[in-house]
């Protein structure tokens, strides 16, 4: 009988933000055990500045049945890497008493960032879990430092996961790797899109075919309609984009989501449209109202190591996809068509756009949805910790450095 745990997450997002793994995953954990999510660290006058960041004076509080966010407020921003780990660090003991508070029991600590390796041995932790959702050299302005705090990270923790082939390949030999993919909000999915979380795939696919009711800036738009879901940050290509707006001009591109610096500052062509970001609860209809999805991403650091979390939405929706060829869209094989210059983007719109309405096409898009829920991930994800946990090493007190 495996032991019962809890969590502590550290986790670099805020539970209140785009939707990300961290928040999947506690959710679906937070159906049997008891969840502490540790926010980063906030500025006292940005969370003045912003009505829906005031619950963050309170520090701790219960957001739902077993989850508590613990938001730490500071008088300056934290700074980079090396000061973030020291912060962290001096934060230990305020998570600790946090996670007494609520009553955790053998709490397994979650870290999703290298300078999370500050905690370590610090939280009474029965066990260190690290998890790589990015490459993290490819989005820090340090990139040394933050390489040695993730190999002290490697060394330290008891269980890595990895979302990617080339993160797993680039950490395979450090301790315990396991291949923890991201995946699709299938309950969430289906409530909004059925009006059951529990819709067999027949009945989700008959409401996705059947074209439920579209979001209002989407229901006016020239048709075919080929839309991109998340933040356009600087992964996004935004002259791919422009260049292939440019040739397809029979389409409407639609961006949903927060835009970068690079496309607030130029002008939009006449059809491509930005609806801005929206709520969770509502992206599954503006998903399942367009006619081809698109990941047009640069081909970077970032993106080689990434695992699209919309790729996975885009085809639990049963949308035709093209993507430029990252190794996510790549390892999709022909659930995802990939294209690399404008003129072949353009192309492929063309070519897979027809198939949105096919429902065998589009059945075998759904069915990788299905069969990629964070339900799995999380099943996945405990049967590796709770192996470790009842292993030998494990039936002894363990003890870390400070």
């Amino acid at each position: 009988m495996p032991p019962t745990w809890d969590i502590i997450c550290l986790s670099p997002n805020h539970w209140t933000g785009l939707p990300t793994s961290k928040r999947h995953l506690m959710e679906v954990f937070a159906r049997e055990r008891r969840v502490l999510f540790v926010e980063p660290p906030i500025d006292v006058f940005s969370a003045l500045g912003r009505f829906r960041r005031w619950p963050k004076f309170r520090g701790l509080r219960k957001v739902a049945r077993r989850v508590w966010v613990l938001s730490p407020l500071v008088v300056a921003s934290v700074g980079g890497p090396a000061r973030r780990a020291a912060y962290h660090r001096a934060q230990a003991a305020r998570v600790r008493r946090a996670a007494s508070m609520i009553g955790l029991r053998l709490p397994v600590a979650w870290c999703f960032a290298p300078e999370h390796v500050a905690y370590a041995g610090r939280l009474g932790e029965a066990a260190l879990v690290y998890h790589v959702a990015d490459e993290p050299t490819a989005v820090s302005g340090d990139g040394p430092v933050v390489a040695q705090l993730e190999r002290d990270m490697l060394a330290r923790s008891d269980v890595t996961f990895v979302v990617s082939r080339a993160l797993y390949e680039a950490r395979c030999g450090s301790g315990e790797v396991h291949r923890l993919p991201n995946a699709a909000d299938r309950r969430h999915f289906a409530r909004v899109l059925t009006g059951r979380a529990d819709a067999t795939l027949d009945e989700f696919q008959r409401s996705v075919l059947g074209r439920p009711e579209a979001p209002a800036e989407i229901s006016g738009l020239r048709r075919p309609v080929a839309l991109y879901g998340g933040a356009a940050y600087g992964w996004f290509d935004v002259d791919l984009l422009f260049d292939v707006a440019a040739l397809a001009r029979g389409w409407t591109f639609v961006l949903v989501g927060p835009l970068g610096r690079e496309l607030r500052s130029r002008r939009l062509p006449p059809n491509v449209v930005a609806v801005g970001r929206k709520p969770y609860g509502e992206f599954p209809r503006y998903v399942a109202a367009c006619d081809v999805a698109i990941l047009p991403w640069r081909l970077d650091v970032f993106s080689r190591n990434a695992d699209p979390i919309v790729l996975y939405e885009y085809l639990l929706c049963g949308k035709p996809v093209v993507a430029t060829p990252v190794p996510a869209a790549r390892e999709r094989g022909e659930l995802v068509a990939t294209a690399e210059t404008a003129e072949a983007f353009a192309s492929a719109l063309e070519k897979v756009g027809p198939s949105s309405r096919d429902p065998d096409v589009a059945r075998v898009r759904i069915e990788f949805g299905f069969e990629n829920t964070w339900e799995r991930r999380a099943d996945e994800a405990r049967a590796v910790i709770e192996r470790r946990l009842a292993s030998a090493s494990f039936r002894k007190v363990r003890t870390r450095g400070g």
